[in-house]
């Protein structure tokens, strides 16, 4: 195996295989790369694929055949389960009708292009237009499982390369009024679900995250919260697994968080005695009536639910998040702190979700600095 440049400033890789026929040396080169690192990774994972018994050798096969032999090598690699999943959705219903049976390598450019096409226009239930940002995430699977035929040799060039991708305007994220709450908070008092609503919005914690939760992680006395896990939920199972970033984080409690979790202990308490020995305790603090940790559907559900009996304008818990993140940042958080307590690996992931909001609070702020120096100037 080796790594080489190439007069053009670009890197050339090239792995050992089995022999040949004749019983010469077996090499294959994986094509050049613009940076060595970037021929490094392509190296590992085909010595990788190599080593797992992926044929590598070029060979005739469908964009079905391929599709799922690219799942198979994510599966091996420890991609996670949800993920994986989702790849099998939107290869089911986006590329394997559209695009299932062409050869790999008599794949064009132009049936990409028209695939693209076809989709927008009538991709989605019954025929009716998908949303670009489907689309998009449909393009990116594809794309990338051509960027993994090239490096393992099932096909010459990745033609997705030649096509200008579907964009999507970027959604407005949605946050609930300060009386939408209110309504909100009235109704899940009214049921199970008064302490999962209010930590989803005072700690702005993704579903799993809440779903998640163990009482080992909450430190009542201090007043903190350590957010180490995430419950995943696929067809299969329910399984605890890391965070999204894949770090912990501790928070601090608001004075109203820490009494809805000490109603959430007295809750479990009635509970624990209600059942008897039919109540299974794992820690969870979030439990049903048996004990049995809530899932991430679960709680979806529930907030529809709650949503729609208090009349508010959505029924998406992910917007519970929303709305702790734009309360954050409307109140002068600076973006880096709300990343903190919101769990994004980077603040620019912040700054592209609530470019609106950072915008304006901006503004806001150099229109009061104007203002104290306009006073100052005045005398």
């Amino acid at each position: 195996m080796s790594i080489y440049k190439l007069p053009s400033g670009n890197w050339r890789v090239v792995i050992d295989v089995d022999r040949e026929t004749n019983g010469s040396r077996g090499r294959r080169s994986l094509g050049a790369f613009k940076t060595r690192k970037d021929a490094a990774r392509a190296e590992r994972e085909a010595l990788t694929a190599r080593d797992r018994g992926i044929d590598l050798a070029p060979m005739t096969v469908t964009i079905r055949e391929l599709a799922d032999r690219y799942l198979s090598d994510r599966e091996a690699l420890g991609r996670g389960e949800k993920t994986i999943e989702e790849y099998r959705r939107i290869i089911a219903l986006y590329i394997v009708p559209h695009l299932g049976e062409k050869i790999v390598a008599k794949l064009r450019p132009a049936h990409v292009s028209e695939w693209i096409a076809n989709l927008s226009r009538s991709g989605g239930r019954d025929s009716r237009a998908l949303a670009p940002k489907t689309v998009r995430h449909a393009f990116a699977l594809l794309n990338g499982t051509m960027r993994w035929a090239v490096r393992m040799q099932l096909a010459g060039r990745n033609v997705c390369e030649a096509v200008t991708p579907p964009t999507a305007s970027p959604s407005e994220a949605k946050a609930l009024t300060s009386d939408e709450v209110r309504r909100l908070l009235a109704v899940a008092r009214e049921g199970r679900w008064s302490s999962f609503a209010t930590l989803a919005l005072t700690l702005g914690a993704r579903r799993g995250e809440l779903c998640g939760l163990s009482w080992s992680d909450v430190d009542l006395d201090a007043g903190t919260v350590t957010i180490r896990r995430s419950l995943s939920q696929t067809k299969g199972r329910v399984v605890l697994k890391g965070t999204k970033s894949g770090k912990s984080r501790t928070l601090p409690l608001s004075r109203h968080a820490i009494d809805a979790l000490r109603r959430q202990r007295a809750a479990q308490a009635a509970d624990r005695l209600k059942a008897g020995g039919l109540y299974g305790d794992d820690g969870a603090v979030f439990a049903d009536e048996l004990g049995q940790r809530v899932t991430p559907k679960s709680a979806t559900n529930a907030f529809a639910r709650m949503a729609e009996k208090a009349k508010i304008s959505t029924t998406r818990l992910h917007d519970l998040r929303h709305t702790a993140a734009t309360t954050l940042l409307v109140n002068g958080v600076d973006v880096r702190t709300t990343a903190g307590v919101l769990g994004h690996s980077t603040p620019n992931v912040t700054l592209s979700t609530y470019a609106h909001l950072v915008a304006n609070a901006q503004r806001s702020a150099v229109d009061s600095l104007g203002d104290s120096i306009e006073k100052l100037s005045n005398g």
